[in-house]
Protein backbone atom coordinates (compact mmCIF):
# COMPACT_ATOMS: atom_id res chain seq x y z
CA UNK A 1 0.00 0.00 0.00
CA UNK A 2 1.04 3.59 -0.52
CA UNK A 3 0.55 6.26 2.14
CA UNK A 4 0.63 10.00 1.54
CA UNK A 5 -0.16 12.75 4.03
CA UNK A 6 -2.94 15.26 3.39
CA UNK A 7 -5.03 13.03 1.10
CA UNK A 8 -8.04 12.41 3.32
CA UNK A 9 -11.16 12.62 1.14
CA UNK A 10 -9.10 13.86 -1.80
CA UNK A 11 -8.19 10.75 -3.77
CA UNK A 12 -9.63 8.77 -6.65
CA UNK A 13 -8.90 5.21 -7.77
CA UNK A 14 -9.14 3.31 -11.03
CA UNK A 15 -8.51 -0.30 -10.01
CA UNK A 16 -8.53 -3.99 -10.86
CA UNK A 17 -8.64 -6.15 -7.74
CA UNK A 18 -7.96 -9.76 -6.87
CA UNK A 19 -11.10 -11.73 -5.97
CA UNK A 20 -11.90 -12.32 -2.29
CA UNK A 21 -13.60 -15.25 -0.57
CA UNK A 22 -12.45 -15.33 3.06
CA UNK A 23 -8.97 -14.43 1.79
CA UNK A 24 -7.41 -13.10 -1.41
CA UNK A 25 -7.75 -15.63 -4.25
CA UNK A 26 -5.26 -16.05 -7.13
CA UNK A 27 -5.75 -13.90 -10.20
CA UNK A 28 -7.00 -15.55 -13.39
CA UNK A 29 -5.01 -14.86 -16.54
CA UNK A 30 -6.97 -11.80 -17.71
CA UNK A 31 -4.34 -10.78 -20.27
CA UNK A 32 -4.35 -7.00 -20.51
CA UNK A 33 -7.20 -4.71 -19.49
CA UNK A 34 -7.20 -1.15 -20.83
CA UNK A 35 -8.79 1.76 -18.97
CA UNK A 36 -9.60 4.55 -21.47
CA UNK A 37 -10.54 8.21 -21.01
CA UNK A 38 -10.22 8.26 -17.22
CA UNK A 39 -11.27 11.46 -15.46
CA UNK A 40 -11.15 12.86 -11.92
CA UNK A 41 -13.60 15.64 -11.05
CA UNK A 42 -14.20 16.24 -14.76
CA UNK A 43 -10.51 16.62 -15.67
CA UNK A 44 -8.33 14.04 -17.40
CA UNK A 45 -6.52 11.61 -15.08
CA UNK A 46 -3.09 12.82 -16.23
CA UNK A 47 -3.79 16.26 -14.70
CA UNK A 48 -3.92 14.58 -11.27
CA UNK A 49 -0.33 13.26 -11.62
CA UNK A 50 -1.41 9.73 -10.59
CA UNK A 51 0.74 6.99 -9.09
CA UNK A 52 0.50 3.49 -10.59
CA UNK A 53 0.63 0.63 -8.10
CA UNK A 54 1.45 -2.93 -9.21
CA UNK A 55 -0.08 -5.98 -7.52
CA UNK A 56 2.38 -8.46 -5.98
CA UNK A 57 2.07 -11.63 -3.93
CA UNK A 58 3.10 -11.74 -0.27
CA UNK A 59 6.48 -13.06 -1.44
CA UNK A 60 6.91 -10.06 -3.79
CA UNK A 61 6.22 -11.89 -7.08
CA UNK A 62 4.52 -9.50 -9.56
CA UNK A 63 0.94 -10.58 -10.29
CA UNK A 64 -0.30 -7.60 -12.31
CA UNK A 65 1.63 -4.65 -13.71
CA UNK A 66 0.28 -1.17 -14.43
CA UNK A 67 1.52 0.56 -17.59
CA UNK A 68 2.54 4.17 -17.76
CA UNK A 69 -0.11 6.74 -18.58
CA UNK A 70 -0.74 7.52 -22.26
CA UNK A 71 -2.87 10.68 -22.21
CA UNK A 72 -5.62 9.60 -19.82
CA UNK A 73 -5.39 5.90 -20.69
CA UNK A 74 -3.45 3.05 -19.07
CA UNK A 75 -3.54 -0.74 -18.91
CA UNK A 76 -3.01 -3.48 -16.37
CA UNK A 77 -1.37 -6.75 -17.49
CA UNK A 78 -1.57 -10.11 -15.71
CA UNK A 79 1.91 -11.44 -14.85
CA UNK A 80 1.67 -14.74 -12.98
CA UNK A 81 -0.30 -16.99 -10.66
Amino acid sequence: SKRESGLARSSAEVIAEAPWSGSVLPLDDFGTVTFDNNTVNGAGLSAANPTGIDMASDSGTPEATTSGLSGNDFSITWDSL
